[in-house]
Protein backbone atom coordinates (compact mmCIF):
# COMPACT_ATOMS: atom_id res chain seq x y z
CA UNK A 1 0.00 0.00 0.00
CA UNK A 2 1.04 3.59 -0.93
CA UNK A 3 1.33 5.33 2.54
CA UNK A 4 1.12 8.82 0.49
CA UNK A 5 -1.74 7.68 -1.45
CA UNK A 6 -4.09 6.85 1.53
CA UNK A 7 -3.23 10.03 3.14
CA UNK A 8 -4.14 12.18 0.39
CA UNK A 9 -7.27 10.04 -0.04
CA UNK A 10 -8.07 10.28 4.03
CA UNK A 11 -7.18 14.38 3.72
CA UNK A 12 -9.59 14.27 1.04
CA UNK A 13 -12.29 13.29 3.09
CA UNK A 14 -11.31 15.92 5.71
CA UNK A 15 -11.48 18.67 3.09
CA UNK A 16 -14.93 16.95 1.95
CA UNK A 17 -16.39 16.77 5.54
CA UNK A 18 -15.54 20.28 6.06
CA UNK A 19 -16.68 21.88 2.71
CA UNK A 20 -20.09 19.66 3.67
CA UNK A 21 -20.53 21.05 7.24
CA UNK A 22 -18.77 24.19 7.49
CA UNK A 23 -19.39 26.11 4.26
CA UNK A 24 -18.24 29.53 6.00
CA UNK A 25 -15.19 28.07 7.91
CA UNK A 26 -13.80 26.50 4.37
CA UNK A 27 -14.83 30.37 3.16
CA UNK A 28 -12.69 31.71 5.39
CA UNK A 29 -9.73 29.51 5.23
CA UNK A 30 -10.00 30.00 1.33
CA UNK A 31 -9.68 33.61 1.53
CA UNK A 32 -6.58 33.59 3.87
CA UNK A 33 -5.06 31.40 1.35
CA UNK A 34 -5.57 33.20 -1.16
CA UNK A 35 -4.45 36.66 0.23
CA UNK A 36 -1.24 34.35 1.27
CA UNK A 37 -1.10 33.28 -2.52
CA UNK A 38 -1.78 37.31 -3.50
CA UNK A 39 1.38 38.58 -1.16
CA UNK A 40 3.98 35.50 -2.77
CA UNK A 41 2.24 36.65 -6.31
CA UNK A 42 3.22 40.67 -5.86
CA UNK A 43 6.75 40.16 -4.24
CA UNK A 44 7.26 37.21 -7.34
CA UNK A 45 6.10 40.07 -9.73
CA UNK A 46 7.89 43.09 -8.28
CA UNK A 47 11.32 41.37 -8.20
CA UNK A 48 11.42 39.26 -10.60
CA UNK A 49 8.42 39.51 -13.35
CA UNK A 50 9.38 43.02 -13.12
CA UNK A 51 12.66 42.95 -14.92
CA UNK A 52 12.26 40.55 -17.87
CA UNK A 53 12.15 43.03 -20.22
CA UNK A 54 14.09 46.72 -19.83
CA UNK A 55 10.54 48.20 -21.20
CA UNK A 56 9.52 51.16 -18.50
CA UNK A 57 5.57 51.06 -19.16
CA UNK A 58 6.10 46.93 -18.40
CA UNK A 59 7.97 47.37 -15.74
CA UNK A 60 5.30 50.47 -14.15
CA UNK A 61 2.66 47.90 -14.78
CA UNK A 62 4.38 44.81 -12.96
CA UNK A 63 5.36 47.03 -10.20
CA UNK A 64 1.53 48.62 -9.77
CA UNK A 65 0.20 44.89 -10.33
CA UNK A 66 2.87 43.65 -7.95
CA UNK A 67 1.85 46.41 -5.25
CA UNK A 68 -1.66 45.96 -5.73
CA UNK A 69 -1.19 41.84 -5.37
CA UNK A 70 0.50 42.42 -1.82
CA UNK A 71 -1.33 44.95 -0.50
CA UNK A 72 -4.61 43.17 -1.39
CA UNK A 73 -3.07 39.79 0.15
CA UNK A 74 -2.26 41.86 3.35
CA UNK A 75 -5.76 42.62 3.44
CA UNK A 76 -7.15 38.92 3.17
CA UNK A 77 -4.83 38.18 5.82
CA UNK A 78 -5.58 40.81 7.98
CA UNK A 79 -8.83 41.67 8.30
CA UNK A 80 -10.96 38.62 8.30
CA UNK A 81 -8.83 37.75 11.52
CA UNK A 82 -9.89 41.41 12.92
CA UNK A 83 -13.54 41.92 12.39
CA UNK A 84 -16.53 40.04 11.72
CA UNK A 85 -17.65 37.67 9.48
CA UNK A 86 -20.03 40.19 7.50
CA UNK A 87 -16.41 41.19 5.82
CA UNK A 88 -15.97 37.72 4.58
CA UNK A 89 -18.60 38.46 1.50
CA UNK A 90 -17.37 41.95 0.76
CA UNK A 91 -13.46 40.54 0.65
CA UNK A 92 -14.66 37.98 -1.61
CA UNK A 93 -15.86 41.00 -4.05
CA UNK A 94 -13.01 42.78 -3.23
CA UNK A 95 -10.08 39.55 -3.91
CA UNK A 96 -12.31 38.62 -7.12
CA UNK A 97 -12.32 42.38 -8.44
CA UNK A 98 -9.02 42.19 -7.59
CA UNK A 99 -7.95 38.41 -9.47
CA UNK A 100 -9.96 40.71 -12.70
CA UNK A 101 -7.78 43.86 -12.65
CA UNK A 102 -5.11 42.03 -12.15
CA UNK A 103 -5.70 39.72 -15.14
CA UNK A 104 -6.06 42.68 -16.95
CA UNK A 105 -2.32 44.17 -16.30
CA UNK A 106 -0.99 40.19 -16.72
CA UNK A 107 -2.53 40.41 -20.38
CA UNK A 108 -1.16 43.84 -21.22
CA UNK A 109 2.05 42.13 -19.84
CA UNK A 110 1.90 38.65 -21.84
CA UNK A 111 1.53 40.79 -25.09
CA UNK A 112 4.58 42.72 -24.12
CA UNK A 113 6.68 39.86 -23.24
CA UNK A 114 5.71 38.61 -26.62
CA UNK A 115 6.99 41.52 -28.55
CA UNK A 116 10.13 40.39 -26.70
CA UNK A 117 10.24 36.82 -27.62
CA UNK A 118 9.78 35.74 -24.44
CA UNK A 119 7.81 32.32 -23.34
CA UNK A 120 4.24 33.44 -22.15
CA UNK A 121 2.80 30.18 -22.03
CA UNK A 122 2.77 30.15 -18.02
CA UNK A 123 1.35 33.38 -17.77
CA UNK A 124 -1.63 31.97 -19.55
CA UNK A 125 -2.22 29.59 -17.21
CA UNK A 126 -2.18 32.38 -14.73
CA UNK A 127 -4.63 34.31 -16.80
CA UNK A 128 -7.62 31.71 -16.76
CA UNK A 129 -6.61 30.56 -13.51
CA UNK A 130 -7.53 34.02 -12.19
CA UNK A 131 -10.42 34.53 -14.23
CA UNK A 132 -12.26 31.14 -13.39
CA UNK A 133 -11.11 31.90 -9.54
CA UNK A 134 -13.00 35.64 -9.93
CA UNK A 135 -15.91 33.85 -11.29
CA UNK A 136 -16.04 31.45 -8.71
CA UNK A 137 -15.14 34.41 -6.05
CA UNK A 138 -18.25 36.01 -7.08
CA UNK A 139 -20.39 32.93 -6.95
CA UNK A 140 -19.41 32.01 -3.36
CA UNK A 141 -20.97 34.72 -1.25
CA UNK A 142 -24.53 33.66 -2.47
CA UNK A 143 -26.24 30.94 -1.31
CA UNK A 144 -25.86 29.17 -4.33
CA UNK A 145 -22.34 29.23 -3.59
CA UNK A 146 -22.77 27.28 -0.39
CA UNK A 147 -24.40 25.05 -1.90
CA UNK A 148 -21.44 24.43 -4.51
CA UNK A 149 -19.11 23.94 -1.39
CA UNK A 150 -20.98 21.76 -0.76
CA UNK A 151 -21.71 19.73 -3.24
CA UNK A 152 -17.99 19.90 -4.11
CA UNK A 153 -17.21 18.40 -0.30
CA UNK A 154 -19.42 15.71 -1.27
CA UNK A 155 -17.65 14.60 -4.25
CA UNK A 156 -14.44 15.23 -2.48
CA UNK A 157 -15.39 13.19 0.29
CA UNK A 158 -16.72 9.99 -2.03
CA UNK A 159 -13.26 10.65 -3.95
CA UNK A 160 -11.08 10.49 -0.65
CA UNK A 161 -13.31 7.28 0.38
CA UNK A 162 -12.23 6.06 -3.34
CA UNK A 163 -8.38 6.75 -3.04
CA UNK A 164 -8.46 5.01 0.37
CA UNK A 165 -10.39 1.85 -0.28
CA UNK A 166 -8.03 1.84 -4.00
CA UNK A 167 -4.94 2.21 -1.67
CA UNK A 168 -6.34 -0.85 0.79
CA UNK A 169 -7.72 -3.33 -1.38
CA UNK A 170 -4.70 -3.34 -4.14
CA UNK A 171 -2.37 -2.80 -1.87
CA UNK A 172 0.10 -1.69 -4.51
CA UNK A 173 3.53 -0.19 -3.51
Amino acid sequence: MKKPNLLIGIITVIIGLIMLFAPNAWTSAVVIILGVCAVINGLYNVFYVRNLISDIKYKRSILIRGILSIIIGLVAIILPLAVATAVWTVLLYILASYLIVSTMLEIYAVVKLKSFGENTKPYIAEIIGSLLLAVILFIIPAQFGTLIIRICGGILVAAGIGIAIWNLKYKTN
